[in-house]
């Protein structure tokens, strides 16, 4: 037996609903800009459960809602479909202002994750006053430095036959990072407006900030560009960079998303790259191992992972 009334739950969840809910979840999205599917789905348990407190008046109620709070799985009668109703209504409303959660993948678990994102060219780096214009441009540097063909393309290795390819890598050693912001883009145009160089304490301090709000993120020791800039910059990154192998960024074949982890094709000429799980998925969906690409004789085991 449900503690809070199928009417209520419908009354908050229901597909052109904008309740109290609605706000709290753009409230904590906003907040942390990436949240998991399931850390999500438990909040907006726990958020159901604390409004219906708030409006009864049953003491017994009260109390199994407490319990219910306390346990690690809440309020089963609340589904992802309940959470999908739920995000379509904050995006419709979010629409004329250019914002939007949108949903991508973890590259290293395929979990589902929810970002909130501004959608307009370079996002919210382009529009809050967080950033100052100096550092704006040190940010597309940054980006720069991570999509430019000369990081992607730097590794090579040589098959059984002597031919030579190329290993995409989407990451840029930390202190190559810290040196590449700190010495900031090269200055073209004598007219520009010079750039105030960072030390390299402040290009560090510069770096763990744009971490912290989810624009980069360190992994295994190089900064790659983090969830929340993969998502909201995805068509300023395929704008600029290009798909590969005409341009630097990298789609799933699977689920065509950005991504700057997975497996690629051998074959530095197909540019087929996969998720790790889209890859898997894939293979089981079919009876051969060949390359997706019809064009190309490489075989989905000789893929290499990036």
């Amino acid at each position: 037996m449900n503690i809070v009334p199928e009417e209520f739950i419908q009354n908050h969840t229901g597909r052109e609903s904008y309740t109290d809910l609605h706000a709290a979840v753009i409230d904590l999205v906003t907040s942390l800009r990436t949240i998991s599917q399931n850390l999500l789905l438990l909040y907006v348990k726990k958020a159901i459960l604390t409004l219906y407190n708030d409006i009864t008046e049953s003491d017994e109620v009260r109390s199994a809602i407490q319990d219910e709070l306390n346990i690690e799985n809440p309020l089963p009668s609340v589904t992802l479909n309940h959470l999908s109703t739920i995000l379509h209504s904050i995006n419709k409303t979010l629409e004329p202002l250019s914002f939007e959660i949108v949903e991508s993948k973890d590259m290293d678990n395929a979990s589902t994750l929810f970002t909130f994102v501004n959608k307009k060219a370079l996002g919210a780096i382009q529009l809050s006053t967080k950033y100052s214009q100096n550092e704006i441009q040190l940010v597309k540097h940054a980006i720069d430095t991570i999509f430019s063909p000369k990081n992607v393309n730097q590794e090579r290795t040589t098959n059984e036959s002597g031919a030579v390819f190329s290993h995409i890598r989407y990451y840029v050693p930390y202190m190559q990072m810290v040196k590449s912001v700190r010495n900031g883009p090269p200055q073209e145009d004598e007219d520009a407006p010079q750039l105030n160089k960072l030390s390299l304490d402040e290009a560090e301090l510069f770096l763990r900030d744009l971490e912290c709000y989810g624009w980069f993120e360190r992994y295994d020791g190089n900064y790659t560009l983090g969830t929340r800039g993969l998502v909201e910059l995805k068509s300023y990154l395929i704008d600029t960079y290009g798909v590969y192998p005409e341009g630097t960024v990298s789609k799933c074949s699977g689920c065509s998303d950005i991504l700057t982890r997975g497996y690629a094709c051998p074959n530095g000429e197909c540019g087929v790259h996969f998720h790790k799980q889209c890859k898997e998925l894939f293979q089981r969906s079919r009876n051969d191992t060949g390359c997706p690409n019809p064009n190309c004789e490489a075989n989905l085991t000789s893929y290499y992972k990036f």
